[in-house]
């Protein structure tokens, strides 16, 4: 096929061979040859074995390792030799690789380095609307648990919880986030954001001489805590005096 037109001034050819039933499309040919090769030239051929390569002509292989290949029953994608696809088989994926908007199933990231021998877990679900970052998970395995591994785990709920993985299925376990953002929580007290009783609204629980300081609640409870009435300060339920302390 030839184009009249300065502007386009290289050809398209097809053809087919009935004794190996190859076929091919040849884009940019020659207008004055039909079985000649000028440079630029790109052909789409079914090969021999029943593959479809796309490849500049002048680089066509018979092993189909140059350009883009899709093996006859359409299980596998190799380009330049390298498989982009194949069904059913691991693949070791090297140097740098960008993913965007791909849609996966539960991903693991193995250590590279001795010195860190634990692996990285990202994992979710459809069905319950739940998604999970496990972290110190084991090397060998893609499921399951090991000891000190941790969750960083979006609830269906929508909430945010992070817990020992030993801990995620028990209720009220960790330190999480409301769905709303605006309440902390751990091991199931509020400590601060809306419905704090252990901490302010615009705050949070602080320690001493590891004795919990509880806002909130006047209690004789033997771990102690501080309670505000407004008007006095109180400590184990008892009034506390309020006076200059000397140097």
């Amino acid at each position: 096929m030839d184009r009249n037109y300065a502007t386009y001034s290289n050809g398209i050819r097809i053809g087919n061979n009935n004794g190996d039933s190859t076929a091919s499309l040849y884009l940019g040919c020659l207008k004055s040859a039909i079985n000649t090769t000028q440079s630029g030239q790109w052909e789409i051929s079914k090969t021999n074995n029943k593959a479809l390569t796309i490849n500049p002509s002048s680089l066509r292989q018979d092993d189909h390792s140059v350009g883009l290949s899709i093996n006859s029953d359409c299980s596998m994608i190799k380009f330049n030799g390298n498989e982009l696809v194949n069904v059913g088989t691991d693949q070791t994926i090297t140097g740098w690789k960008i993913f965007a908007d791909t849609t996966l199933g539960n991903i693991q990231i193995n250590f590279s380095a001795i010195l860190y021998g634990e692996g990285l877990r990202i994992a979710n679900t459809s069905i319950s609307n739940l998604s999970a970052i496990y972290i110190g998970t084991s090397p060998i395995n893609t499921s399951g648990e090991i000891a000190g591994q941790w969750t960083i785990i979006k609830r269906p709920n929508g909430s945010l919880t992070i817990c020992r993985t030993a801990d995620q299925n028990i209720t009220n376990k960790g330190l999480q986030i409301s769905a709303d953002g605006n309440t902390l929580s751990f091991n199931g007290y509020v400590i601060a954001g809306s419905g704090a009783t252990s901490g302010a609204s615009n705050g949070s629980v602080n320690y001493s001489a590891d004795n919990p300081i509880l806002w909130g609640q006047n209690s004789t409870d033997p771990i102690g805590g501080f309670y505000g009435d407004g008007a006095k300060v109180y400590w184990r339920a008892k009034p506390v005096t309020l006076g200059a302390v000397p140097p």
